[in-house]
């Protein structure tokens, strides 16, 4: 019944995490590694939002990435959409909302992601070994995109998360 108002707040957020990937994420590249603002902030939201973050939802936002990039297309739309399913459905059966949880999540799915779009970079001709791949794209990559979630996880919690329904008086710690 409410989902017209939870769908503009995470559009919006959508638009400024694309913006973010095309403008700011270039400049701020280290040792050849640029953030994905966008993989950080698919998985935020469907971890911080399980019941309200669809596949589609993470499908158009990888095919956004994939068609930005000199990766190949449908690689980040494809991980995206099941690593996103995954991390929503583990977080869902875990209903566990400490601070610890959403963070562990996202850190063992950004390093999941990176790992495997390191594959299909191997697999579809970008020349190099599984070492250099796993030692100079996916381990500093996923840092750099955790940092990238760790900014993105208050701001979605802020506007995004859906506030829970509990007794008054009892305590709450989020």
């Amino acid at each position: 019944m409410n989902e017209p108002i939870t769908v503009v707040p995470r559009v919006i957020g959508a638009i400024i995490a694309v913006l973010l990937q095309i403008a700011l994420a270039p400049n701020i590249a280290l040792f050849g590694v640029v953030p994905n603002f966008i993989m950080a902030y698919v998985l935020i939201v469907s971890i911080v939002c399980p019941g309200q973050s669809g596949p589609v939802f993470a499908f158009v936002l990888g095919l956004l990435f994939d068609l930005l990039g000199t990766g190949p297309v449908g690689a980040m739309a494809f991980l995206l959409t099941g690593v996103s399913f995954l991390a929503k459905r583990i977080f869902m059966l875990v209903n566990n909302d400490t601070l610890f949880m959403p963070l562990l999540l996202a850190a063992i799915s950004t390093l999941v992601i990176e790992l495997l779009y390191a594959a299909f970079m191997m697999a579809f001709g970008a020349g190099v070994s599984a070492l250099d791949a796993f030692v100079f794209r996916a381990l500093p990559g996923t840092v750099y995109n955790f940092l990238a979630a760790l900014i993105f996880y208050p701001i979605v919690v802020r506007f995004l998360a859906q506030p829970i329904q509990q007794q008054p008086g009892t305590p709450h710690l989020r």
